[in-house]
Protein backbone atom coordinates (compact mmCIF):
# COMPACT_ATOMS: atom_id res chain seq x y z
CA UNK A 1 0.00 0.00 0.00
CA UNK A 2 1.70 3.36 -0.90
CA UNK A 3 2.18 6.48 1.40
CA UNK A 4 -0.83 8.02 -0.29
CA UNK A 5 -3.26 5.83 0.17
CA UNK A 6 -2.35 5.18 3.70
CA UNK A 7 -2.74 8.96 4.00
CA UNK A 8 -6.28 9.17 2.07
CA UNK A 9 -7.41 6.17 4.18
CA UNK A 10 -6.43 8.56 7.69
CA UNK A 11 -8.23 11.66 6.35
CA UNK A 12 -11.34 9.94 5.82
CA UNK A 13 -11.49 8.97 9.11
CA UNK A 14 -14.25 10.47 11.55
CA UNK A 15 -13.00 13.97 13.58
CA UNK A 16 -9.46 14.71 11.00
CA UNK A 17 -10.82 18.00 10.84
CA UNK A 18 -10.70 20.78 13.02
CA UNK A 19 -14.20 22.40 11.66
CA UNK A 20 -15.82 25.70 13.09
CA UNK A 21 -16.83 28.91 12.83
CA UNK A 22 -14.72 31.95 11.83
CA UNK A 23 -14.38 34.88 14.58
CA UNK A 24 -12.78 38.18 14.42
CA UNK A 25 -11.96 39.96 17.40
CA UNK A 26 -9.01 42.69 17.62
CA UNK A 27 -8.04 41.92 14.29
CA UNK A 28 -7.46 38.03 16.10
CA UNK A 29 -8.47 34.97 13.83
CA UNK A 30 -10.75 32.36 15.47
CA UNK A 31 -12.11 29.11 14.69
CA UNK A 32 -14.53 28.51 16.84
CA UNK A 33 -15.36 24.85 17.34
CA UNK A 34 -18.78 24.23 18.59
CA UNK A 35 -19.01 20.46 18.19
CA UNK A 36 -16.39 20.52 20.49
CA UNK A 37 -16.79 23.77 21.97
CA UNK A 38 -13.43 24.92 21.34
CA UNK A 39 -11.56 28.04 20.23
CA UNK A 40 -8.53 27.43 17.63
CA UNK A 41 -6.07 30.98 17.10
CA UNK A 42 -5.25 30.29 13.31
CA UNK A 43 -1.91 32.14 13.72
CA UNK A 44 -0.84 29.34 16.57
CA UNK A 45 -2.08 26.60 14.28
CA UNK A 46 1.15 25.55 12.28
CA UNK A 47 -1.27 23.91 9.18
CA UNK A 48 -1.24 26.57 6.29
CA UNK A 49 -3.43 24.79 4.49
CA UNK A 50 -7.45 25.27 5.34
CA UNK A 51 -10.78 25.09 3.44
CA UNK A 52 -13.21 26.96 2.93
CA UNK A 53 -17.16 26.40 2.79
CA UNK A 54 -18.82 27.95 -0.22
CA UNK A 55 -21.63 27.16 -2.12
CA UNK A 56 -19.99 25.34 -4.30
CA UNK A 57 -18.48 23.01 -1.47
CA UNK A 58 -15.27 23.12 0.16
CA UNK A 59 -12.85 25.13 -1.18
CA UNK A 60 -8.96 24.59 -0.47
CA UNK A 61 -6.54 27.58 0.07
CA UNK A 62 -3.38 28.77 1.86
CA UNK A 63 -3.55 31.01 5.18
CA UNK A 64 -1.18 33.81 4.88
CA UNK A 65 -2.45 35.75 7.97
CA UNK A 66 -4.52 38.36 8.55
CA UNK A 67 -7.82 37.22 7.16
CA UNK A 68 -6.73 36.23 4.12
CA UNK A 69 -6.57 33.10 1.75
CA UNK A 70 -5.32 32.39 -1.40
CA UNK A 71 -7.30 30.18 -3.67
CA UNK A 72 -6.77 28.35 -6.94
CA UNK A 73 -9.79 31.39 -7.75
CA UNK A 74 -7.25 34.55 -6.33
CA UNK A 75 -7.18 35.93 -2.79
CA UNK A 76 -10.01 35.69 -0.37
CA UNK A 77 -11.12 37.70 2.97
CA UNK A 78 -12.32 35.52 5.72
CA UNK A 79 -15.47 37.32 7.81
CA UNK A 80 -16.93 36.38 10.94
CA UNK A 81 -19.21 33.46 10.44
CA UNK A 82 -17.55 31.68 7.29
CA UNK A 83 -17.12 28.04 7.95
CA UNK A 84 -13.39 26.72 8.06
CA UNK A 85 -11.99 23.20 8.15
CA UNK A 86 -8.15 22.31 8.95
CA UNK A 87 -6.58 19.24 9.28
CA UNK A 88 -5.81 17.64 12.09
CA UNK A 89 -2.65 16.44 12.60
CA UNK A 90 -1.52 12.84 14.80
CA UNK A 91 0.37 12.92 17.59
CA UNK A 92 4.02 12.05 16.37
CA UNK A 93 4.23 9.10 18.47
CA UNK A 94 1.11 7.42 17.03
CA UNK A 95 1.75 8.73 13.58
CA UNK A 96 5.48 6.99 14.09
CA UNK A 97 3.60 3.86 14.65
CA UNK A 98 1.31 3.76 12.01
CA UNK A 99 4.05 4.72 9.65
CA UNK A 100 6.09 1.68 11.03
CA UNK A 101 3.47 -0.95 10.92
CA UNK A 102 3.10 -3.46 7.51
CA UNK A 103 0.17 -2.53 5.44
CA UNK A 104 -2.02 -5.54 7.00
CA UNK A 105 -1.43 -4.43 10.86
CA UNK A 106 -2.08 -1.12 9.73
CA UNK A 107 -5.69 -1.73 7.90
CA UNK A 108 -6.38 -4.02 10.47
CA UNK A 109 -5.80 -1.76 13.51
CA UNK A 110 -7.99 1.02 11.28
CA UNK A 111 -10.62 -1.18 11.13
CA UNK A 112 -10.62 -1.99 14.97
CA UNK A 113 -10.40 1.15 16.15
CA UNK A 114 -13.09 2.09 14.19
CA UNK A 115 -15.22 -1.07 14.98
CA UNK A 116 -15.05 0.45 18.55
CA UNK A 117 -16.07 4.07 17.35
CA UNK A 118 -12.62 5.85 17.31
CA UNK A 119 -10.63 7.33 15.08
CA UNK A 120 -6.99 7.87 15.01
CA UNK A 121 -7.99 11.67 15.47
CA UNK A 122 -9.10 11.01 18.60
CA UNK A 123 -6.04 10.20 20.45
CA UNK A 124 -5.12 12.24 23.55
CA UNK A 125 -1.71 10.21 24.45
CA UNK A 126 1.47 8.30 22.78
CA UNK A 127 3.68 6.95 24.00
CA UNK A 128 6.10 5.49 21.42
CA UNK A 129 8.82 3.14 22.75
CA UNK A 130 10.33 2.46 19.25
CA UNK A 131 11.17 5.88 18.77
CA UNK A 132 14.00 5.64 21.51
CA UNK A 133 15.52 2.24 20.59
CA UNK A 134 17.75 3.71 17.29
CA UNK A 135 19.23 2.03 15.47
CA UNK A 136 19.41 -1.66 17.26
CA UNK A 137 18.85 -4.82 15.22
CA UNK A 138 16.46 -6.31 17.85
CA UNK A 139 14.15 -4.49 19.61
CA UNK A 140 11.36 -5.52 21.75
CA UNK A 141 9.02 -3.54 24.10
CA UNK A 142 5.59 -1.64 24.91
CA UNK A 143 3.81 1.25 23.36
CA UNK A 144 0.85 2.94 24.93
CA UNK A 145 -1.96 5.09 23.26
CA UNK A 146 -4.90 6.81 24.80
CA UNK A 147 -8.30 7.61 22.61
CA UNK A 148 -11.00 9.49 23.47
CA UNK A 149 -14.40 9.69 21.46
CA UNK A 150 -16.46 12.24 24.13
CA UNK A 151 -18.56 8.74 24.70
CA UNK A 152 -15.93 6.13 26.08
CA UNK A 153 -11.85 6.01 26.10
CA UNK A 154 -10.00 3.59 24.56
CA UNK A 155 -6.37 2.37 25.79
CA UNK A 156 -4.07 0.48 23.44
CA UNK A 157 -0.84 -1.12 24.39
CA UNK A 158 1.21 -2.00 21.36
CA UNK A 159 3.72 -5.38 22.13
CA UNK A 160 6.53 -5.21 19.31
CA UNK A 161 9.53 -7.03 18.65
CA UNK A 162 11.76 -6.29 15.85
CA UNK A 163 14.62 -8.61 14.45
CA UNK A 164 15.00 -11.62 12.82
CA UNK A 165 11.49 -12.52 13.54
CA UNK A 166 9.31 -9.32 13.55
CA UNK A 167 5.64 -9.29 15.31
CA UNK A 168 3.00 -7.02 16.36
CA UNK A 169 0.63 -7.74 19.21
CA UNK A 170 -1.99 -4.48 20.09
CA UNK A 171 -4.55 -4.89 22.88
CA UNK A 172 -7.34 -2.73 23.11
CA UNK A 173 -9.80 -2.10 25.80
CA UNK A 174 -12.40 0.60 25.84
CA UNK A 175 -14.17 2.41 29.09
CA UNK A 176 -17.32 0.00 28.48
CA UNK A 177 -15.57 -3.37 28.29
CA UNK A 178 -15.09 -3.95 25.01
CA UNK A 179 -11.53 -5.78 23.96
CA UNK A 180 -9.81 -6.39 20.43
CA UNK A 181 -6.79 -8.12 20.23
CA UNK A 182 -4.35 -7.89 17.27
CA UNK A 183 -1.60 -10.40 16.49
CA UNK A 184 0.71 -10.47 13.60
CA UNK A 185 3.99 -12.25 13.09
CA UNK A 186 6.33 -11.72 9.73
Amino acid sequence: MSRYKRMDLLLKQKRSYITGFVDITNNQYVIYDDMNDELHLLEEINETRLEILSPNGWKSGKWLGLGKVKTDMGMFSLNSGDTVRMRKKLPLALDEMLKELPDDTFLKLIKQLNALSFSPFDCIYSYNQLIFMGNQVHKKGVSFYQFDNEDSICAIQHHFARGVHSSDRIEMTTSLGERRLLTCFY
